[in-house]
């Protein structure tokens, strides 16, 4: 969503880690690992100058997205070895000395994706894949020893002789079906777990852009003590809490000098802008079991009186969840700090929620639950936001 040509580069490593792997006799659970890594190799690629700089063989300062994608995964349980792979997958074997860097150990699978990563960057789109296998094998064996773990150029150099594998990467790269899927293995979560990776989404979210980056993290905050409040069930209140999460997740679609305009938006600026809820729906869809958290989610710009966006839905339509997740987003939006502008007060903030609830935009009985608890819900916010903006802070003294 934000990088399609980023997209496309960590299928074809993905796809290319995953016959590597077969070819050195990996283990199904190690297999598995070492290919969700390689799927999120370059998640740390957060700007576009570190976008384009990845996708070069010989990598400009490789280590930063690597270490920033550590740092996104690192905490949550079902990504933490995968984060130790991500930390050093730009790492030179250097005759061996590359199992070390910086006085930590680099997993093997580091120096595999590091293969991979760096056989997909010398792909051209100017011919038929297939015609360029003994080019880009000469440029990867040159660099044996040297860049490259020497079993795993050997490995390469058996796979290269098997057509199907260029034909597959050719198909990749025209979105066509192909022979030798991934068979990734699913994960069962429970909410709590469930939780947790959508914070991490929030992250990758918000953290795009300085104006938005606690954004996430505060209307989460505030739409589950909104759902408490409201005396909801508490699978319900973490449900609203996790689509609180993703509720933006679309928002990756949108160009970064939209995010951070300082000014109002042009007409044609506003209309990219209002796609993100569109796109948080159509992502969500394919997620079996998020179908209630979905609806909470993309529906944050939806309006009792059918004025909202994307879907124009109105009244009854409109579940309690995504009229919580309403309400949540706007208070939030003009309640926060911004670079450009301080937060609203309370009287202003109050103001503008009961004009919309007048005006039926948004529910009225939401509305005056928050006011009757401003203070319990506004300091969840504050305390939610300052935590984010710490971490935050930690990731952009990286990006500089």
């Amino acid at each position: 969503m934000v990088s399609p040509e980023l997209h496309h580069h960590q299928r074809l490593v993905a796809y290319i880690t995953n016959n590597l792997g077969e070819e050195l006799n990996f283990e199904e659970k190690k297999l598995n690992e070492v290919c969700v890594a390689a799927v999120l190799h370059d998640i740390g690629g957060l700007s576009m100058q570190e976008r384009i700089k990845v996708l070069k063989f010989e990598a400009i300062n490789p280590h930063q997205h690597a270490r920033i994608g550590w740092l996104l995964l690192k905490d949550y349980r079902e990504f933490s070895e995968i984060a130790k792979i991500i930390k050093f997958h730009h790492v030179d074997w250097n005759d061996g000395e590359g199992l070390m860097f910086c006085g930590e150990a680099v997993m093997p699978e580091s120096h595999l994706i590091h293969l991979a990563d760096r056989i997909a960057t010398l792909i051209s789109k100017d011919e038929k894949i297939i015609y360029q296998k003994d080019r880009i094998f000469e440029k990867i064996a040159a660099a044996s020893g040297r860049k490259f773990n020497p079993d795993y150029v050997k490995a390469f150099e058996r796979l290269k002789e098997k057509e199907f594998f260029w034909y597959d990467l050719e198909s990749i790269s025209s979105a066509r079906r192909y022979y030798k899927n991934i068979r990734f293995q699913d994960q069962r979560l429970d909410i709590d777990e469930l939780i947790g990776i959508t914070k991490l989404f929030a992250r990758v979210i918000d953290f795009r852009s300085r104006f938005t980056a606690v954004h996430s993290e505060g209307v989460s905050s505030v739409a589950k003590r909104l759902a408490q409040h409201l005396k909801c069930d508490e699978l319900t209140c973490k449900k609203i809490q996790a689509a609180g999460y993703i509720h933006d997740i679309g928002k990756l679609t949108v160009p970064t000098e939209i995010l951070e305009k300082p000014a109002g938006l042009s007409h044609a600026e506003f209309a990219v802008m209002k796609e993100h809820t569109y796109h948080t729906y159509v992502l969500l869809c394919q997620v079996t079991g998020f179908e209630e958290i979905n609806e909470f989610a993309s529906m944050h710009h939806e309006r009792l009186d059918g004025t909202g966006y994307p879907f124009k839905k109105k009244g009854s339509e409109l579940s309690l969840g995504a009229r919580i997740m309403a309400v949540a987003d706007i208070f939030t939006a003009v309640s926060e700090n911004r670079p450009y502008r301080k937060g609203m007060q309370k009287e202003k903030v109050v103001n503008i929620l009961k004009q919309m609830a007048e005006d039926n935009k948004i529910d009225a009985d939401i509305v005056a639950t928050l006011i009757t608890y401003y203070h319990d819900i506004n300091n969840a916010r504050i305390k939610a936001q300052k935590k984010a903006r710490i971490r935050y802070n930690d990731f952009a003294k990286l990006l500089t």
